[in-house]
């Protein structure tokens, strides 16, 4: 069984290979899609890396040809850039994907990870996959650009795809480009004595934190679903923890678990707050794989802590 991770290079992509290695199956030949980084575990005797830009749709279709992948897992994209950036690769970098996978193999299982960010801000309600996107957001834009044309290939071509929607990802080697590892790297600085303060914008916004090792289970439980044509085939699937949190807690939290007290400095004027809260509703996936978060917003703060002290 050749299973494909795209943006295997990434935060998300690097535990995703480091998860299907745990399982010690025989049957499943790993490969790993990159593009311009390298994953951490990229000298592995078990992972077959190859390099391939989404954008190039010739040389793209010549690579997933040789993979022959009977399942893409695919978590490459962007999150930060302008809407032309974000729409580029999201959405047509997609596109050549879908195109090359199923020019290749018309049976093989594909999960696009979208994002909570389609939502936009429905209210202090958990958010069930019901409920319209309406993002607010340029990165949301794309991802919901990115799930139309995803359901237009499973409508069109008859495509076995399953589109994810994960809430705020925390956990180990999180960049500081996410909220919670800014936090954390901010947190180590002052540890250093490097800067006096955590920098931040606000600190009463909430949202749903779901740690990235749990997340790549339900992934796996996802695209691995018995009866995945006809349960998982043209549907979406949160994937969060449920619970909202709000910065200030997370804050809170890490000087529990550092021992340490930390300034927080705040802009004068308070911004305007587009989404003040989120979090999910995870019946769907729970009911149809069973898959439910295992690690606790605390235990996932503390390994962040540890893997950014020195040893």
């Amino acid at each position: 069984m050749n299973v494909l991770v795209t943006g295997a290079s990434g935060f998300t992509g690097t535990w995703m290979l480091e998860y299907l290695h745990s399982l010690n199956r025989q049957d499943i030949n790993l490969v790993g899609l990159v593009n311009t980084g390298m994953p951490k575990n990229k000298d592995a005797p078990w992972i077959r890396l190859v390099k391939a830009d989404l954008l190039d749709p010739v040389h793209l279709a010549t690579t997933l040809s040789t993979i022959d992948p009977d399942m893409i897992i695919h978590l490459a994209g962007r999150h930060l850039g302008t809407l032309s950036n974000l729409l580029e690769i999201n959405v047509i970098g997609t596109k050549n994907l879908l195109d090359a996978a199923i020019r290749k193999n018309s049976e093989c299982r594909i999960i696009v990870i979208s994002s909570s960010a389609v939502y936009g801000y429905p209210g202090k309600i958990p958010i069930s996959e019901e409920l319209p996107c309406r993002p607010l957001s340029e990165y949301g834009i794309s991802k919901s650009a990115q799930e139309i044309l995803s359901h237009m290939y499973y409508q069109v071509y008859g495509a076995h795809i399953a589109v994810v929607r994960p809430f705020n990802l925390i956990g180990p080697g999180q960049p500081s480009s996410f909220i919670c590892g800014k936090i954390i790297h901010q947190a180590m600085q002052i540890s250093r004595g490097k800067r006096e303060s955590i920098d931040l914008l606000e600190t009463f916004s909430s949202r749903d934190f779901i740690d990235v090792r749990d997340t790549v289970k339900g992934y796996w439980a996802l695209i691995t679903q018995p009866h995945f044509e006809r349960e998982c085939s043209g549907k979406i699937f949160n994937l969060g923890s449920g619970l909202a949190h709000s910065v200030k807690d997370i804050i809170e939290l890490i000087e529990e678990i550092a021992g340490q007290h930390y300034l927080v400095s705040l802009p004068e004027k308070k911004p305007c707050i587009l989404i003040p809260t989120q979090h999910s509703d995870n019946r769907k996936i729970q009911s149809l794989t069973g898959w439910m978060p295992e690690i606790s917003l605390r235990d996932s703060l503390k390994d962040m802590l540890d893997e950014g002290r020195p040893s």
